[in-house]
């Protein structure tokens, strides 16, 4: 099958290029629907990472086209997501393992069926391990700060407080489940968890701004002993952390990335669940979609972000909104 693929052929330069895809016996030919824009493959297009000519897209959903010989369970049109084998998902279309791929419900948008980083969301939501009648915070209210809450809104917890500085994340964020919300800019947020759980603090913390310096900050909202700190994002250095405070309050830190997990599989299992029963809401995050065509321009929105993009889609053959 012959596809379109963007590759990253320098540092700052996307183009597609024609390519012809074929699947091994266990492998399934897919039709791309859709593939997010992660600011992870912002590394590649600095070039703080691989070497081109370099081929990109891992949040991708699509329709079984073929399966092999050695695949079991799949029908041409089904609609599936799952781990990227390969970075691949910015293609008309794609090979992918059978094994790790999954069906989505057909009532989903398949524009809201990004396997990958959902999957992420659930090793960060095993890692936070909430309990019956915890206090939760999430600390930024991006994608991933809002799909976790969404997947932790409901009756456990005593309290799931979200904490960033942009109003319209928050107003997200209360919209989607959050019982409180605090603006970090107005200052005071330590007193501001203390008020609202009743001097309990938080007993886990989603870390999810990839600012160091907002890490002492994290600790500052945890409870007196064994609180949950849990870093959902990646960090360009180590920052000073007050480690006398996670001595003294013998705090859990747990970098939930994906060799945090002890099953990827499972947990990219477990993220369909979750899409197929309508926990995850798509609308109000994702705001900009290209076409393949437009892969340059996609990646130059991810990096500048233009005013109002929170989340970008490429989408074969689409227009841009």
């Amino acid at each position: 099958m012959k596809s379109r693929r963007a590759y990253l052929i320098e540092p700052g330069r996307v183009e597609l290029s024609e390519v012809q895809v074929e699947i091994a016996p266990d492998e399934l030919l897919i039709q791309v629907e859709a593939c997010g824009l992660c600011t992870w493959e912002l590394n590649h297009f600095h070039g703080r990472m691989g070497q081109g000519p370099l081929s990109l897209g891992h949040e991708w959903s699509g329709r079984v086209v073929a399966a092999g010989r050695d695949t079991k369970g799949f029908e041409e049109g089904d609609l599936v997501t799952g781990l990227p084998n390969s970075l691949t998902g910015f293609s008309d279309y794609m090979a992918v393992k059978a094994a790790s791929t999954f069906k989505v419900a057909p009532h989903i948008d398949p524009k809201h069926a990004l396997g990958e980083p959902l999957k992420c969301v659930v090793t960060v939501l095993r890692g936070a391990a909430p309990e019956a009648g915890d206090f939760g915070v999430v600390m930024g209210a991006g994608p991933m700060g809002l799909w976790a809450i969404q997947a932790l809104a409901g009756r456990l917890l005593s309290g799931l407080i979200a904490i960033d500085i942009d109003e319209r994340k928050l107003a997200l964020a209360a919209s989607f489940g959050a019982t409180h919300t605090i603006n970090a800019r107005d200052g005071g947020a330590v007193e501001a968890v203390r008020s609202i759980t009743g001097g309990h603090m938080a007993d886990f913390v989603i870390e999810g701004t990839g600012t160091t310096s907002v890490i002492n900050d994290c600790i500052g909202l945890l409870k007196a002993r064994r609180g949950r700190l849990v870093f959902m994002s990646a960090y360009k250095s180590a920052g000073n952390i007050d480690m006398e405070a996670v001595i003294t309050k013998s705090i859990e830190m747990r970098a939930t990335h994906p060799g945090y997990s002890l099953n990827e599989s499972d947990d990219q299992r477990r993220a369909v669940c979750l899409i197929n029963n309508g926990v995850f809401q798509m609308n109000d995050i994702i705001t900009h979609q290209f076409s393949l065509e437009q892969i340059q321009t996609a990646f130059e929105s991810l990096d500048k972000r233009p005013p109002g993009y929170f989340k970008g889609i490429v989408v074969p053959g689409a227009s841009s909104l």
